[in-house]
């Protein structure tokens, strides 16, 4: 089974509309992938969804089932340390860390610091119509 750490942007995507996030997502609750998260990215989709814009998300039916999961013991991990490598937007070393520290295989995300990597310590960075079409999701 696949690992992944989802950038905010995408779980975000993931439970608002449908599409290659939503189906990653509905890969993790279902089992098909694991998905793993740390107290920080979880903080910051707590903020994110907090904006006004987003007020339709914040208001999904589903939202508190998957946050519930999101923050059940098996789905965090505790980073040692954050690494300092993007410093444009230091908020996405948090998602390095993450990932780091879960040992997973890829990181999905759309945001060009992250994917601009590519790879960071043998973590390939993907989006998520990538890892859909790679992982026949």
């Amino acid at each position: 089974m696949k690992k992944i750490v989802f950038d905010t942007n995408v779980l975000v995507s993931a439970i608002g509309w449908e599409g290659p996030p939503h189906r990653l997502l509905e890969a993790c609750l279902h089992g098909r992938l694991k998905l793993y998260t740390s107290t920080a990215l979880l903080e910051e989709l707590s903020k994110v969804l907090a904006r006004p814009k987003l007020k339709v998300i914040a208001g999904h039916p589903d939202l508190p089932v998957i946050l519930t999961w999101l923050a059940s013991p098996e789905q965090i991990v505790i980073p040692e340390f954050e690494p300092n490598v993007i410093t444009r937007d230091p908020a996405d070393n948090k998602v390095l860390a993450c990932a780091l520290a879960a040992k997973v295989d890829a990181i999905i995300s759309g945001d060009e610091h992250l994917i601009d990597l590519r790879v960071y310590n043998e973590i390939k960075i993907l989006r998520a119509s990538e890892a859909c079409k790679m992982w026949n999701i």
